[in-house]
């Protein structure tokens, strides 16, 4: 669903030029345990380019800017939040481009393990008839996240994570190669406004 430019033009946003960290504040589906994040894909004005950012773990690897939705924010922030920290993005929201499961598996043995004692629970307590009970258990995805189309207004030099990370411009041909081992951020991109085209 898309949504009107003016419904997100006064979302506001802390720009500290510090990160946050930690998981104190994150969001997490009270039934899969998948921890709740919020993304942007950010486009030059003319939409003939996105923004992407290296990884943290595997540089040079090129992701999209995403993170935790945390308990003191709207999801429109947290994403504005997590662009200008990991790009430097000032820039305002467009439209929603949906919430993507990042299916791969959960990323601590504590989350995998709190998923199936929570399956077993509804076994026994009858919550599951016998024939869902019987399905091979499927491990909730790593992350929910609800990505936003962002028009980029500026770039500033520094920001929290200018000296982790690296940001570059991408067509569309460009970042869906970069961008092929993830089906969570492809999909947000193919949503998005993006010139195909090029």
């Amino acid at each position: 669903m898309l949504v009107e430019h003016t419904e997100y033009a006064r979302t506001a946003v802390d720009r500290s030029m510090t990160s946050r960290e930690g998981r104190a504040k994150n969001r997490f589906n009270p039934v899969t345990g998948a921890r709740l994040a919020a993304g942007v894909v950010a486009l030059s004005p003319d939409k003939s380019r996105v923004l992407m950012v290296s990884t943290l773990k595997k540089y040079p690897s090129w992701v999209v800017p995403k993170g935790g939705w945390e308990t003191d924010e709207t999801v429109q922030q947290a994403a504005l939040r997590e662009g200008w920290e990991e790009g430097g993005i000032v820039g305002h929201i467009t439209c929603s481009l949906g919430c993507f499961k990042d299916k791969r598996p959960a990323d601590t043995l504590d989350r995998r393990k709190k998923y199936l004692v929570q399956h077993q629970q509804l076994v026994r307590d009858g919550t599951l008839n016998a024939s869902e009970a019987l399905k091979p258990i499927v491990l909730p995805p790593r992350a929910e996240c609800e990505f936003f189309e962002v028009v980029v207004e500026r770039l500033e030099n520094k920001y929290p994570e200018m000296h982790k990370r690296c940001r570059r411009w991408m067509t569309y041909s460009e970042a869906r190669e970069a961008l092929n081992a993830r089906s969570d951020l492809l999909a947000a991109l193919e949503q998005s406004s993006i010139d195909k085209s090029a």
